[in-house]
């Protein structure tokens, strides 16, 4: 019989580390970030709501295999070999990412709370993003350990892996500290860690219920939308970092995709989708870069099929405007649709923010 153990888990922020892209706990990663990163902030509202508050998370639950198959403890009375898994409270939502220079001592670091005593086994299971370099890329701690080699593979350059590490050893009753820290690849580390838990093996008479999820923020990237008509598309991820829709060859050297081509009509949309969103109410904001010479008719973002107009012909570049608050559930799309003007519209990033 299958159960799931739970224990409350929190993300503590490394001390002295900045926030946005490339700071050592950001919120940025497989997709989804966390922070701005970019200069020159504002922020209107477009439908009326309140502006974006803290970031929140929630906890999560995956579920770990009653390694015997015995009947259920509640049966029998007493303590059954079990495993039981204590994710942290930001399971399922964006990761943490760290880019620092080799021997930073900066780190992401998560807490676990709650481990039974006399543990079997344990072992440390986390998602990870571009951890590529094999013995160099970062390290793991646990609990002050000697630190552990970060799981790394050629073949995860730019991709997402899955890192595994028996840590038995180290794992305490009680309160647990895992972090994560820069390895000795000379260009320094770069990676993403999100997903963490511990599952252990323990002789229990039942795990700990899970509590229900709570919403927690959800950010896409616009590197990560789904494009149609890319080629009438500028990503400019060098020197500003954001999207929009374009027809001049000046733009050409700008794209660092190298999938913009001149000449076509400044038209296509871009799709944000967001799978399995918790339900609640969300705040849906959206960054992009406003100039006086975008769409006069207003930027076209779609949520869940409800049309909104986000005015960006201003010299307020870059810019976070409130499309409004929401019930959202399930898979929720964001939708930039600059098809209905030859007129060039912009975004940066698509943020639900719990309420």
């Amino acid at each position: 019989m299958s159960e799931a153990c739970f224990a409350m888990v929190l993300i503590a922020a490394t001390p002295g580390c900045a926030d946005g892209p490339g700071a050592a706990t950001s919120g940025a990663g497989l997709g989804d970030s966390l922070g701005d990163g970019s200069s020159g902030s504002s922020t209107t509202t477009a439908a009326g709501s309140s502006s974006a508050g803290p970031a929140t998370s929630g906890a999560a639950t995956t579920e770990a295999s009653d390694s015997t198959g015995a009947e259920d403890a509640s049966s029998t009375g007493g303590a059954q070999l079990r495993e039981c898994a204590y994710p942290a409270t930001n399971f399922g939502s964006p990761p943490l990412e760290l880019d620092v220079e080799p021997g930073s001592r900066a780190r992401l670091s998560f807490t676990i709370e709650d481990v039974p005593p006399n543990v079997l086994s344990a072992t440390l299971l986390f998602d990870s993003y571009d951890a590529d370099h094999p013995g160099e890329e970062g390290v793991v701690f646990v609990n002050g350990s000697a630190p552990y080699d970060l799981p790394a593979n050629a073949g995860w350059d730019n991709a997402a892996g899955t890192g595994s590490l028996e840590v038995t050893a180290d794992v305490l009753p009680g309160t647990n500290t895992i972090e994560f820290g820069a390895g000795t690849f000379a260009q320094g580390s770069f990676y993403r860690i999100g997903n963490v838990q511990l599952v252990v093996e323990v002789e229990i008479a039942a795990c700990m219920e899970a509590p229900p999820k709570m919403p927690v923020v959800r950010e896409m990237h616009y590197s990560d939308a789904v494009y149609t008509e890319r080629d009438h598309w500028v990503h400019r991820c060098e020197a500003f970092d954001y999207a929009y829709t374009a027809r001049g060859d000046e733009h050409v050297p700008l794209d660092c995709g190298g999938l913009y081509e001149a000449g076509g009509p400044r038209s296509g949309t871009a799709t944000f989708a967001f799978d399995d969103v918790i339900a609640g109410t969300y705040e849906i904001s959206i960054r992009s870069r406003h100039t006086e010479n975008r769409n006069p008719m207003g930027a076209l973002f779609i949520v869940d099929g409800e049309e909104l107009r986000i005015p960006q012909n201003d010299d307020a570049d870059f810019t976070t405007d409130i499309w409004g608050v929401r019930a959202l559930e399930g898979d929720v799309e964001v939708v930039l649709d600059s098809t209905r003007e030859d007129e060039s519209d912009s975004v940066i990033w698509v943020r639900l923010q719990p309420q």
